[in-house]
């Protein structure tokens, strides 16, 4: 980034935004809040703005109340009714959403500061928005397991047909993040304040360093032997559940290891 620094950014951003009659409040996101995590070189900017109603349209179609970081701006996209991205020419990331005071309902998020409130009533507002606390009911294990099994068996099904960008998906993707899912509901986290509610890939190696180790090898090895090496953290980890089933996992282990065999000479 620009400066070697998120932080002056951050506090250009607000200076801009506070000389404008017609913005009634800046709302950091993520790391950009510094709530939880601090940035770093590698950070993008968060934010929500909250202007009249009468100005949201301008602050979404144009640009010029962002502060000149003295690099050029090479993209800007609208992804969302209120959200757009913006990328400079050094790779430095803004996502941001325009709101007015009543669309902020409209939003999700979770780390936020906010550090400009004209109205006085964005915390109120904000709270509202905030995701449900953890259900006490008891977790969907059995659903769970049953798609790593599922996305195990069908994954090296795909690779051995000859699909290998879908077994790709779906033994380094979908099987990886069933693990990710199973650690969310069965193991509390090293790092509560890490976690990533909306993304469950996000800094495992802060919330399950040792699982997210274990994990790794999968994205590398070869499908076949990526599938039984998730398979076999899968025994290590939650063979204990009662919703285990030793006998489902038999029969993925079978029809891996004979997607692992070679062809016999006379079978084309």
């Amino acid at each position: 980034m620009a400066g070697g620094d998120h932080t002056p950014f951050t506090h250009a951003l607000q200076k801009s935004l506070e000389a404008r009659p017609d913005v009634l409040g800046l709302i950091l996101l993520g790391s950009t809040a510094g709530t939880h995590h601090a940035p770093d070189v590698y950070s993008d900017h968060d934010f929500f703005v909250i202007v009249l109603p009468t100005a949201a349209g301008a602050y979404r179609a144009a640009l010029d109340w962002l502060p000149d970081r003295g690099v050029e701006v090479v993209h800007h996209h609208r992804d969302t009714a209120h959200g757009a991205r913006v990328i400079y020419a050094d790779g430095h990331l803004l996502e941001y959403a325009v709101f007015t005071p009543d669309e902020l309902a409209l939003s999700r998020n979770h780390h936020a500061r906010i550090t400009l409130d004209r109205r006085g009533d964005l915390p109120q507002r904000l709270a509202a928005t905030l995701p449900p606390a953890a259900t006490t009911s008891s977790p969907d294990v059995a659903g769970m397991l049953s798609d790593l099994m599922l996305h195990l068996l069908v994954g090296v099904g795909r690779h051995a047909r000859g699909e290998r960008l879908a077994a790709h998906q779906m033994i380094r993707g979908d099987a990886v993040q069933d693990h990710l899912n199973l650690l969310r509901k069965l193991a509390p986290p090293v790092d509560v304040d890490a976690v990533d509610v909306h993304n469950a890939w996000r800094r495992v190696e802060r919330t399950y360093p040792e699982q997210a180790a274990a994990l790794e090898p999968a994205l590398t090895l070869p499908i076949p032997a990526g599938a039984a090496w998730l398979l076999n953290l899968a025994e290590a980890w939650w063979a204990h559940h009662p919703a285990w089933s030793q006998g489902t996992a038999r029969a993925v282990r079978q029809r891996i290891a004979a997607v692992s065999r070679p062809l016999p000479s006379d079978v084309t």
